[in-house]
């Protein structure tokens, strides 16, 4: 299983960061630049990823020797596919499901070829920097974002971990040595912070073979950095906070995690994942009236096409709603809620969530045989490694009296 290796498990909480560092700072250019790289980041997170690649390719043509036109054009490719193929949702990711799921991102012919191309102009612009001063802290900011990018994409669509590490740890370097050149710079805090936290909250024997190959972390430093980014960066501010919300779950300090979610549906209302997110985090809390009306609001924007909503994953917002009436023991509703999301086509591990939730309804109806059905399915399609497990033990015992552990509302559940 991919998330047994170590550099999986230290990419759960790193390679959200690659879209955490869309638009960063532009420490000492022009103010205008910094204008150009703020609007980007708002049509970025909106989701307004047409209108996000047309603003770029005009502000790498304005700066053409500067890396964040193309470093940004790459960013919004590989945003707009994450986004796509759950690899934006943060529910998934606090609690490693993601790498639990069998699906990855298609990336098709023409996006993984523009990537690469603006990849590789961002790197030469980088490195051209770089000549001319090694000290350049631009040029050692933008390369090691550019390596952290690249990693992402090696960890949701080639799922190379290793080649991810080391694409990792030569960004974590560079933002270092940025911090020590110039410790304002504080949107080059993320990437480290977030890197030493997967590193020390690895599971011990994992911990000291990490350590053999030279990769250290510090659990409280990270989450330090990682603030820091989220509430003193310029450009990196937005994805340092999503980040900063990862991790506020995972280490189950939801409130906290509750009010950085919210900041960032504050700001960019078209988004439909961080209000999702947002359902799901009020879920973990037991807030279930407030979590269903709210998912309620998110199927009523996606009928009314407000925003980016249509771009939300066929079925999640029904399962988020379901799952708000499941926890709060009203079967039938729950239920009907997941039959609705089940029949909008959702992707192989949506369905598995949407199956997996509605044997929990049904169970808890007392319609065991239909139950015994829906876990069966997610058992027989396989797209989710933690559900079918979870799947296995229901069959032998009814929940919510044999709820597995995570399967329950709380800071572990999906």
């Amino acid at each position: 299983m991919p998330c047994d290796t170590p550099a999986a498990v230290v990419f759960r909480a790193v390679f959200l960061l690659a879209a955490a560092l869309a638009a960063p700072s532009a420490g000492g250019q022009p103010e205008e630049l910094a204008a150009l790289e703020t609007a980007g980041s708002q049509l970025l997170f909106d989701y307004d990823f047409d209108e996000a690649m047309e603003h770029y390719a005009r502000v790498s043509e304005r700066y053409p020797e500067h890396p964040t036109g193309p470093y940004n054009l790459a960013t919004t490719v590989w945003t707009r596919l994450a986004q796509r193929s759950n690899g934006m949702r943060g529910s998934s990711l606090r609690n490693d499901r993601f790498f639990s799921q069998q699906g990855r991102p298609d990336a098709a012919p023409e996006e993984e070829a523009a990537f690469r191309g603006h990849l590789e102009e961002a790197y030469r612009r980088g490195r051209a920097l770089l000549e001319r001063d090694p000290d350049d802290v631009e040029a050692l900011y933008y390369l090691g974002a550019t390596e952290a990018l690249e990693s992402g994409w090696s960890v949701i669509v080639d799922r190379a971990w290793f080649r991810a590490a080391r694409q990792i740890r030569r960004g974590v370097g560079r933002h270092r040595r940025v911090q020590e050149l110039d410790p304002g710079f504080r949107d080059a805090y993320a990437v480290p912070g977030a890197y030493d936290y997967g590193i020390a909250t690895l599971p011990r024997p994992l911990r000291w073979l990490a350590f053999l190959f030279g990769m250290r972390g510090d659990r409280d430093a990270g989450l330090e950095a990682v603030r820091i980014t989220a509430d003193e960066g310029r450009r990196a501010r937005w994805g340092g906070l999503w980040t900063h919300a990862l991790l506020m779950q995972r280490e189950e300090r939801e409130d906290e995690a509750l009010a950085a979610i919210q900041r960032l549906n504050r700001q960019f209302p078209k988004n439909p994942d961080f209000v999702l997110d947002e359902v799901s985090i009020l879920t973990a809390l037991g807030d279930f009236e407030a979590a269903r009306e709210l998912a309620e609001l998110v199927l009523e924007r996606r009928e009314a096409d407000f925003g980016n909503y249509r771009l939300a994953l066929p079925g999640l917002a029904e399962a988020r709603l379901g799952e708000a009436l499941l926890f709060a023991e009203r079967w039938e509703e729950a239920e009907a809620e997941f039959s609705r999301g089940l029949a909008a086509g959702p992707n192989p591990e949506v369905r598995a969530i949407l199956l997996f939730r509605r044997g929990n309804a049904r169970d808890g109806a007392g319609k065991r045989g239909t139950a015994l059905t829906d876990y069966g399915r997610v058992i027989r399609e396989d797209a989710d490694q933690v559900l079918g497990e979870w799947a296995e033990e229901l069959r032998r015992a009814p929940w919510p009296e044999a709820a597995p552990e995570g399967s329950l509302p709380g800071p572990r559940s999906e």
